[in-house]
């Protein structure tokens, strides 16, 4: 009978998990900072919006596999097993990542908070009525923080912020969104 090193295999199997994790959440770009959580007992989990609203969850389950031939095996190394978590880990985070953006987009219309403009025309007025419907955080130097865009590459979005900066407009609607932001902070309730 040959010998079966359970303990070795623990720790092998708990670096290659976290190397996995690391790969997947390299590979998710603004999703990677979105918080995650366990289900453990059911099938559905609740949303209870800010405004009271209440959606529910049906947890996807997603699914990569791996397959390697018995006679890959024999001759992998350790740059070989990392080439095919790698692989894993980037088909992985493209299904996490359709299904969140899916999820998103769907959530959004149902709240009434997109806000549309035509191809190739985002102008410094869309990017301030998108930023009308946020809820935006602000750290203590009065800074937004936590507010991430994703476009198209070739979308004018950066040009949009790069005019936003000097525009009046933008400047009153930041500085009452701050301002909101306080109140929301004086109003919260101190745990104690």
């Amino acid at each position: 009978m040959l010998p079966d090193f359970l303990k070795v295999k623990e720790k092998l199997e708990k670096k290659l998990n976290y190397h996995l994790k690391q790969v997947l959440l390299s590979h998710l770009g603004p999703l990677a900072d979105v918080p995650t959580f366990i289900f453990f007992e059911g099938s559905k989990a609740i949303i209870i919006r800010e405004d009271g609203s209440v959606a529910e969850m049906n947890p996807k389950e997603m699914r990569v596999e791996l397959e390697m031939k018995l006679g890959e095996i024999e001759g992998m190394n350790h740059e070989m097993v990392l080439d095919k978590i790698n692989t894993m880990g980037k088909e992985m985070a493209e299904k996490q990542a359709k299904l969140s953006y899916e999820v998103i987009r769907k959530t959004a219309e149902e709240v009434g908070n997109v806000t549309n403009s035509s191809e190739g025309s985002f102008s410094i007025g869309s990017l301030l009525k998108a930023l009308e419907k946020m809820h935006i955080d602000f750290d203590e130097e009065g800074q937004p923080i936590g507010l991430t865009f994703v476009a198209n590459p070739n979308s004018p979005i950066d040009k949009a912020f790069l005019q936003a900066a000097d525009d009046p407009r933008y400047q009153a609607l930041m500085e009452r969104k701050r301002e909101e932001w306080r109140v929301r902070e004086n109003n919260r309730a101190l745990v104690g």
